[in-house]
């Protein structure tokens, strides 16, 4: 799927909590699972992952052990042990020219199988790695928390960061979301790598905040049906024998009419040719996208009772 995407203009990110099941419980073949996990995403291109409470699940010194192995970088600007930063807080990746900022964040709270080492605040954490980036055209934030955590980060660091990718909860394939049109957008992880979030960045004259082409998209697919209520409305109002009791119907009809307008006028002036826009797409990975064999026999060493195909 991937290989079908230009390799220059691609960047793979993963929020984190990808290595373990559960925070604190780490058996052995849950740590094979977990190398496992960490190197098929750098088959798959991962350029940087955050740490979430679930991957250090077996411990800091096993990711550390893991993470010396692996090309995916590991980032992190709240993960403290012996009060001392252990990864990377960020780091800028040149993407087809683009210059993309990232910072990686962990929820707060003790590491459980570690005594001395824990994450402290993001917030305070994430403004001291993003002064320390550089100069960058795109600034994501990597965020290994709740979803309420994610939308506060999206709504307190805003003007200075533009996407908050979140992990630590399972929201499904649901659309990007924000507080108002200054906030950066937030996007949830889905269950279980059960899906493959695409977004379409384009930067355009580099000014403003993201415009979020999904929410046109829902309006379109309202205008489209506000079409075929209309279309049916006059069907029935020229149908009726009886004229004078087509009156409420009438002033539905104008009501949806009314709709129409403000919809086609709120998405008339919603994108401007420059604007800098984005487009989550989701990709489901079920019975349509085809297994890899190779991959599947590999998995199923891990996974025995895997039978989906995904």
């Amino acid at each position: 799927m991937l290989d079908k995407l230009a390799p220059a203009n691609v960047l793979v990110l993963d929020s984190g909590n990808a290595l373990f099941a559960n925070a604190g419980i780490a058996t052995e073949p849950e740590k094979a699972r977990a190398g496992f996990v960490l190197g098929v995403m750098e088959q798959l291109g991962t350029r940087v992952m955050a740490v979430g409470q679930r991957d250090l699940s077996a411990g800091l010194p096993f990711l550390e052990k893991l993470a010396k192995t692996s090309k995916v970088k590991l980032l992190s600007a709240n993960l403290l042990r012996g009060g001392k930063r252990v990864f990377d807080a960020g780091v800028v990746i040149d993407a087809g020219g683009v210059k993309v900022g990232i910072v990686g964040l962990t929820a707060v709270g003790p590491v459980a199988p570690d005594k001395d080492v824990n994450a402290g605040a993001t917030i305070a954490a994430a403004r001291e790695a993003l002064k320390a980036l550089g100069p960058r055209d795109l600034t994501i934030v990597l965020a290994a928390t709740s979803y309420a955590d994610g939308m506060q980060l999206s709504t307190e660091l805003k003007g200075e960061v533009d996407f908050v990718i979140q992990s630590g909860e399972f929201r499904g394939t649901q659309p990007a979301q924000r507080m108002d049109d200054q906030s950066a957008l937030l996007f949830a992880s889905a269950q279980k790598g059960q899906a493959l979030a695409k977004v379409q960045v384009s930067l355009g004259n580099g000014k403003g905040p993201f415009i979020d082409l999904s929410v046109g998209d829902r309006d379109q697919q309202q205008t489209d049906f506000l079409a075929s209520q209309v279309k049916t409305l006059e069907e029935r109002i020229a149908a009726a024998k009886d004229k004078s009791a087509t009156g409420d119907l009438k002033k539905t009809l104008a009501d949806l009419k009314g709709r129409q307008k403000e919809l086609a006028a709120a998405m008339a002036k919603r994108v401007a040719p420059t604007a800098k826009t984005v487009k989550l797409e989701w990709v489901l990975l079920g019975q349509d996208v085809a297994d890899d064999p190779k991959l599947k026999a590999e998995v199923l060493k891990y996974e025995p009772t895997y039978s989906g195909s995904h």
